[in-house]
């Protein structure tokens, strides 16, 4: 599929969400790695081309994510 059927897209964070989000159904159509600090953090954004509503996998969100951490680390 081209480019131009995409109805929806999404960033993810991890391979792990990564290949979740394949999983069901998304296409990946750009890779980057965002700089900070001292830090490098790979960045995907998937696409969503199929008919239909997109469907999301249950993942936690990087929010979720560092607050689980924040909460562990008391």
């Amino acid at each position: 599929m081209s480019i131009e059927e995409t109805k929806v897209t999404a960033e993810v964070g991890s391979s792990r969400e990564l290949n979740k989000y394949l999983g069901e159904g998304w296409k990946l159509i750009l890779s980057y790695v965002r700089h900070s600090s001292d830090s490098q953090q790979p960045r995907f954004i998937v696409a969503w081309q199929k008919d239909g509503e997109p469907v999301y996998p249950e993942i936690l969100d990087e929010w979720e994510l560092n607050e689980i951490n924040r909460q562990m680390n008391r």
